[in-house]
């Protein structure tokens, strides 16, 4: 079974409202965004194709790169964007962990951007090294699955392999929680922690893993499902048939309630794991970081930046 409290950690976000329901507006917005990209995007090739016998059959395009490229925009400026509900709810989960009592209201959400400024001064950090930590995520499990390796076609194998990566990433903002929580260490040195006990505990934080992101999409289902007649609903005031689409639109949704809401749970629960481990145990010995150095050369850049 599970080795965390789902409860518990459920208490933990609610003792945060004020700042979830800021995280909240923020991937609503986000998702509002994708909606207006969508619908922008196949207006204008629409409207460039009107020349043509059949110019709505260009609109699935038009609404594919509106949408891309508002991906794209997002991505090259999250650093701007996201900064504040990403490192601001690790801050307030370390306030928590210290036992720090949280003002209320508008306060709350001030303080997270502010210890969430304090310890990365330059937003652009803290995504490098979570880009660095989810490298390093990514490349153990190729070594520490050993069903992986008792595969005999090596497609399935690599295709496996990656599938376990890219859950394993999912991981890593639980793992930077700890560059809040050891204030007297470099965020880079509290980083290179975390990924010890990674592989230090790699089954049982795996495993743990695999059950909150379990919550986490059964928690997207609901949301989708929930969605589906609101989306409906706004759909059929439109003047054309939007098709698949609709299906789209309340996934967006049910994302953004996701990414407001249960992910942050998921990782408070998380968290509170490698809380736990740290406190009770040391740093890493040579053995586990040259194994680290050996999985994974974004492990050797964040021990560049220890030093």
């Amino acid at each position: 079974m599970w080795n965390f409290n789902l409860l518990a950690a459920t208490r933990t976000v609610e003792a945060t409202m004020p700042f979830m329901l800021y995280r909240l507006a923020v991937c609503l917005g986000v998702a509002f965004a994708f909606l207006f990209a969508a619908l922008a995007g196949a207006g204008t090739f629409i409207a460039f194709a009107s020349f043509s016998a059949k110019p709505g059959g260009i609109a699935n395009f038009g609404a594919v790169a509106g949408m891309g490229a508002l991906a794209f925009f997002l991505y090259r400026y999250q650093a701007s964007l996201f900064f504040n509900i990403k490192a601001g709810h690790l801050a307030l989960l370390a306030e928590l962990a210290r036992g720090e009592k949280l003002p209320q209201g508008k306060q709350l959400i001030e303080l997270a951007k502010q210890k969430a400024s304090q310890r990365f001064p330059n937003p652009a950090d803290f995504f490098e090294i979570n880009e660095a930590v989810q490298q390093v995520l990514h490349a153990l499990p190729a070594k520490h699955c050993p069903h992986l390796g008792q595969i005999a076609n090596k497609n399935l194998a690599n295709i496996l392999g990656e599938l376990a990566g890219r859950f394993a990433q999912t991981g890593g903002q639980a793992l930077l929680a700890l560059s809040f929580v050891a204030k007297e260490a470099k965020p880079w040195e509290s980083a290179r922690t975390g990924l010890v006990l990674h592989l230090r505990h790699f089954d049982l934080l795996s495993k743990n893993r695999l059950y909150l992101l379990a919550f986490e999409f059964l928690g997207l289902f609901i949301a989708y499902v929930a969605m589906l007649y609101p989306v409906d609903s706004a759909v059929s005031l439109l003047p054309v048939d939007v098709g698949v689409w609709r299906t789209v639109f309340a996934l967006i949704f049910a994302w953004s309630l996701k990414s407001a809401f249960l992910e942050p749970i998921a990782t408070t629960a998380l968290a509170e794991l490698y809380f736990n481990l740290a406190k009770k145990e040391g740093g890493g010995t040579d053995a586990e970081l040259g194994e680290l150095e050996s999985c994974s050369e974004a492990f050797r850049k964040i021990e560049e930046k220890v030093v």
